[in-house]
């Protein structure tokens, strides 16, 4: 679908033909409208004032659009319904006067704005209702423009993923990075990313919670020398348009660092017109894959407990390098059911998927009558991204042998508290600085493996898996890509339910074969180790 078309489909989902037949429209020979005084914009000029030729608008909808956008920044919550205050201690009057009145992060002056719920939350479709719908209007302050719908990489077209959350992502002008541009994230933008789907439903009070979270990672990210490999970021509003669509936005988002280059999962399966031919994608991870930054993201994904690593959100670019986005499923804010799970790091879920595929790892059912057929033989490409294939002189494992900047960063949470881990690096909630400094402590003075196998936060004993021999060069055979050594994983699960973490609930046979969390090669050692932990 063209993007003139899904616009199209878009002002007929939300009704809006009825503005643009009732409302009146702002043409050019009129005085423009500030973009807050319209209910869409097609064309938005950037600028307090209109463009040379035109005179502000002066009508009455001036009071109007203030009055929306007061009570917009003033709400906490995104319905078009919320009690007037008095109302809300009318009703829980009783409660209030035993339990004192609830916390309100709009009132406290101690949360920077940022933070603040309103800062995320779009003006009420009511109050916008009143509005016209303009040709033109001034007040934008960021040109939004689509992530380009094709991107170049080694004279191939890829076709940009949309990716599977419901916030939108832009490029945007900003001073704030040499090149001008940046990727701006929107939350609660109250449009559906496909035709067809849902408006999405959002929380501002917790986006605010997220970004904060965000932003602590990102302080972590500097502090340990990861910037290099994860994007920087920062909160700032945003003032411009949906492109196509003309949709004002006025609040605020999450600004990130342009990053070159495709997705993993894009560069392995989604190329277009066509996939790169095997022996190119072979030679890419073969010769040129930056091996200090796969090491350094295998430490920062069980560092920071990551569960969301998968080949979408691992940019890869066309000299090697990789960044690492999308980083706020971790530490168990989001998912706390998760420890982490990362195709960088073997114990986990992601990673065994990229060893034996989807469905075998997941245990889902065949048809009657057929053999569950092991893929013997191939190698998924992403088996390059085992972190040991690529440890100093060819050693086994890395231990505490760290980088010296991650090593100063891990002490240094270390010798922290909890609550000191909380206020330093300004995490929303005290639970999740405990798992930093839970892991912390276990990969300095335990190393890495051990941290994998056996440290907080921990994986569901059916998601934990034991490591496997690694496959560190691909050889292109025919149309798939198999191991370039000599290589015998052992092809077993752990026994369970992999989906819920739970005993074996299936009325088909459970085709795990060990305990998950246990592993032969340490012994007693490895389970009094981790009992004493």
């Amino acid at each position: 679908m063209s993007r003139r078309l899904w616009a199209r489909w878009f002002v007929a989902a939300l009704g809006l033909a009825v503005l643009l037949s009732g409302g009146a429209k702002v043409g050019a020979a009129e005085p423009m409208r500030h973009v807050s005084k319209c209910r869409l914009c097609q064309r938005c000029h950037l600028g307090a004032t209109p463009p040379p030729g035109y005179e502000p608008a002066t009508d009455s909808d001036d009071g109007e659009a203030s009055a929306f956008t007061s009570r917009r920044l003033a709400s906490t919550d995104n319905s078009d319904s919320t009690p007037s205050e008095g109302a809300a201690e009318s009703k829980a009057a009783p409660v209030r006067r035993k339990k004192g009145p609830a916390y309100d992060a709009e009132l406290d002056p101690t949360v920077p704005i940022q933070y603040k719920p309103s800062s995320y939350q779009p003006r009420r479709q009511r109050d916008a209702q009143k509005l016209p719908v303009c040709e033109q209007c001034y007040g934008c302050q960021h040109n939004l423009t689509h992530i380009a719908s094709g991107t170049q990489f080694l004279n191939n077209t890829y076709i940009n993923e949309k990716g599977a959350t419901s916030s939108w992502i832009f490029k945007a002008n900003t001073n704030m990075t040499p090149s001008g541009e940046a990727v701006v994230k929107l939350y609660c933008l109250p449009i559906a990313k496909r035709p067809g789907a849902k408006i999405p439903s959002c929380k501002p009070s917790r986006i605010a919670e997220i970004m904060r979270q965000l932003m602590a990672i990102d302080k972590l990210s500097a502090e340990c020398g990861f910037t290099d490999l994860v994007p920087r970021m920062w909160l700032a509003p945003v003032n411009g348009i949906v492109p196509d669509v003309g949709y004002p936005i006025n609040w605020y988002g999450l600004w990130m660092e342009y990053v070159d280059g495709i997705s993993l999962e894009n560069l392995l399966h989604k190329g277009a017109p066509r996939r790169l031919p095997l022996t190119v994608i072979a030679d890419l991870l073969n010769n040129k894959l930056n091996a200090s930054k796969v090491v350094r993201g295998a430490v920062f994904d069980l560092l920071t407990s990551q569960c969301d690593r998968h080949a979408q959100n691992i940019f890869m670019q066309e000299d090697g390098n990789i960044k690492l986005i999308d980083n706020e499923a971790c530490l168990q804010h989001m998912w706390r059911n998760c420890g982490f799970d990362s195709v960088l790091v073997p114990t986990t879920q992601k990673q065994e998927i990229v060893r034996l595929a989807n469905h075998f790892v997941l245990k889902l059912p065949v048809k009657p009558g057929t053999e569950l057929v092991l893929p013997k033989g191939s190698a998924d490409p992403q088996l390059l991204l085992d972190y040991r294939c690529y440890l100093p002189g060819g050693a086994e494992a890395m231990g505490t042998r760290f980088d010296k900047d991650i090593t100063q960063c891990l002490k240094k949470i270390t010798d922290m508290t909890p609550k000191q881990v909380r206020a330093y690096f300004d995490f929303p909630d005290v639970r999740v600085a405990t798992n930093l400094h839970t892991r912390a402590t276990d990969m300095l003075t335990h190393g890495f493996e051990w941290a994998a196998k056996y440290g907080a936060p921990q994986n569901a004993v059916p998601k934990r898996y034991r490591f496997q021999p690694k496959c560190c060069k691909l050889a292109v055979k025919g149309w798939q890509t198999k191991c370039g050594h000599a290589w015998e994983p052992a092809w077993e699960l752990p026994k369970g339910n992999p989906i819920t973490g739970r005993e074996w609930d299936k009325d088909r046979p459970d085709t795990g074969s060990y305990e998950g969390g246990t592993f032969p090669e340490d012994g007693e050692l490895g389970r009094n180790g981790a009992a004493g932990r």
